[in-house]
């Protein structure tokens, strides 16, 4: 088996994972949210841009020396008031994913860009993808 086949799942079993966040987690995180904006729940982003970038920071760890490669998953939130020409303002206020480079024989919690990392030379993380909701 493929290092690959080991981490692919079923649609079926998405789907028990995505029912399950919705009956616990979204339920709770939209509690304290207005019923006519819940929070978001997925986010996608063009293909090409992906490989972009995984190939950006699989260049960038190369010429660090990292060798055990990986990519980090991070949750966050816009800000109501950020001010940021990238940014679809739509999307203020609500959760958000974004990607980095992470050394996965270092500390998990940390990016090797990020302070205190012993790899702190700067390498950028991905955002700016979509978020829906909105709708």
């Amino acid at each position: 088996m493929s290092n690959l086949e080991k981490h692919l799942m079923s649609p079926d079993q998405s789907i028990i994972l995505a029912e399950e966040y919705m009956r616990t987690n979204y339920v709770e995180i939209n509690s304290r949210r207005p019923a006519s904006k819940p929070d978001s729940k997925t986010y996608s982003i063009d293909l090409e841009v992906l490989k972009e970038y995984l190939k950006l920071i699989d260049e960038e760890m190369e010429k660090r020396g990292i060798t055990n490669k990986g990519v980090r998953v991070t949750l966050g939130k816009y800000p109501e008031n950020l001010k940021d020409p990238k940014l679809n303002p739509e999307y203020l206020g609500y959760q958000m994913i974004f990607f980095s480079p992470t050394d996965l024989d270092e500390n998990q919690n940390k990016s090797i860009n990020k302070e205190g990392s012993p790899k702190s030379d700067e390498i950028p993380d991905l955002n700016y993808m979509n978020v829906t909701p909105p709708f």
